[in-house]
């Protein structure tokens, strides 16, 4: 019966193909996929929210959340757009050039991490030495913190969204435990500051080490994946510093307790802008390997009907 039901189903999902021009067993598939990866994720952010509420005054967690906003500034230095870069170099089969990609974000991560000492020097002069501690482990974080997610690049290029999306609900459930711990421990945003810190870095590392074992990269490498990587991440600077600089303008003009009201009202917004995220993901190792004519007659078309 199961099976019969299964057969129907994939016979109903290629007779849309006419109609869709998609590959709708590949999309609904990895559709569920992502959708239940995100309903998990969102529990668990919730969870998070709930502890960071109950356990830790408002103003800590405004300092909390000032940090880290300026973090994901600094973080521009990481050249994020490499990731896209060696997505689109794996779903062609180049996959070479991995070592190369993690050492070019880590190199230009120190940058961020100079920017990070500058910004430590800043609020020491000006006798804040709570902050001064604080911009000193995002200095030594920065360069390390989001260049081991370069993992996420290699299931998505080669489609393995089922288990980027395991990968991702468990680092984000570990990273969410031991905060908790720490929130029960003590309500010092320092302290846990350098628990998310350390554990976030940590957990990547794992999973990186974890899938480059696990799918070994071939040797076919892409001579423009950085030159294409560099151009993609100046793109994203402007979006990445609108994306924090609400936080930062809230923390100069209104203080930290603005900031973690504001962080809670926008908390229910982040799970779905992560689910569109995760739909351009899914999306994009297809269309790397279609030629630029291709996708120009294609691409408005599904838009539209999307």
């Amino acid at each position: 019966m199961l099976n019969k039901l299964k057969e129907k189903i994939l016979h109903t999902l290629r007779w849309s193909e006419k109609y869709t021009k998609t590959d709708m067993v590949y999309l609904t598939t990895n559709t569920f996929w992502l959708t239940s990866g995100q309903g998990i994720s969102s529990v668990i952010s919730l969870i998070s929210g709930i502890a960071f509420a109950n356990l830790l005054p408002q103003a800590e967690y405004g300092f909390y959340k000032y940090v880290l906003s300026i973090a994901g500034i600094l973080a521009i230095s990481t050249l994020t757009g490499l990731n896209t870069a060696y997505t689109k170099a794996v779903a062609q089969g180049k996959e070479g050039d991995l070592k190369k990609i993690l050492k070019t974000k880590i190199n230009w991560g120190l940058w961020g991490g100079l920017a990070g000492l500058l910004i430590a020097a800043y609020y020491a002069l000006n006798g804040n030495f709570i902050l001064t501690l604080a911009f000193l482990m995002v200095t030594v974080s920065v360069p390390f913190l989001n260049s081991y997610a370069l993992y996420g690049s290699i299931l998505n290029g080669k489609k393995l969204f089922k288990t980027s999306v395991f990968y991702s609900t468990l680092s984000n459930l570990l990273i969410t435990l031991v905060i908790i711990v720490v929130l029960f421990l003590t309500d010092n945003f320092l302290v846990v500051l350098a628990f998310f810190l350390i554990t976030t870095t940590l957990v990547r590392v794992l999973f990186y080490t974890i899938t480059i074992n696990k799918n070994r990269p071939n040797s076919k490498t892409d001579p423009e994946v950085l030159t294409y990587g560099k151009h993609l991440s100046f793109m994203n600077v402007i979006g990445t510093v609108a994306e924090h600089l609400d936080s930062v303008l809230l923390w100069h003009f209104l203080g930290p307790t603005s900031v973690a009201i504001y962080a809670f009202a926008q908390a229910p917004l982040t799970p779905l802008k992560t689910l569109v995220k995760s739909i351009v993901n899914l999306a994009f190792p297809k269309f790397a390997n279609l030629d630029n004519e291709q996708i120009k007659k294609t691409l408005p078309a599904k838009i539209i009907k999307a």
